[in-house]
């Protein structure tokens, strides 16, 4: 999907990448600096305000598709993707297409929600600490709603923060 592309609201689903034997781990990366676990889906989003609000419809649906789950269970996952592609929109520079990749993986009892950017505006890498700006409440909501949470940094300077919220007892497993 390209930036410029209106989302329908509609779930994209891509291809799940092979097996991991990392699957286990809620934080787990492989050696090429991609997270293992099963892909649920992936949008580029313009790096604009408007898009906060379509990654957020974006993880409810895909999420809610995929587990079964419903609107009223998805709470703490839209907060947290609200504030991490808001941090993203705010304080990062977008990738060279002028885009943030949002993706969505199924890691064990886990979702994963990635959000990747051009990095930090400055070319610095940013620490997990300062990948949301202590000024707001982004770092705290993510130290008390997400299981799991942190950042990598990737070739050419883009920057990848991540989060994971365990899937929950009446969802649907694939």
């Amino acid at each position: 999907m390209n930036a410029s592309d209106t989302w329908s609201g509609a779930p994209v689903l891509v291809p799940a990448p092979a097996p991991s034997l990392e699957v286990g781990i809620p934080s787990a990366w492989n050696h090429n600096g991609k997270s293992s676990g099963r892909l649920i889906g992936e949008i580029d989003l313009a790096a604009t305000p408007p898009a906060v609000r379509l990654a957020r419809s974006y993880v409810r649906e895909l999420v809610g598709q995929h587990f079964g789950a419903d609107r009223s269970e998805l709470g703490d996952l839209e907060l947290l993707t609200s504030e991490a592609m808001t941090n993203s929109v705010l304080h990062a520079r977008p990738r060279r297409d002028g885009t943030i990749t949002v993706s969505v993986l199924h890691v064990d009892r886990y979702v994963r929600v990635e959000i990747t950017d051009g990095g930090a505006v400055q070319g610095q890498p940013r620490t997990v600490d300062e990948a949301l700006p202590a000024g707001g409440r982004g770092l705290a909501l993510m130290k008390a709603l997400a299981t799991d949470y942190g950042t990598c940094r990737g070739r050419g300077g883009s920057s990848t923060f991540w989060f994971g919220v365990g899937v929950r007892d009446g969802w649907r497993l694939p």
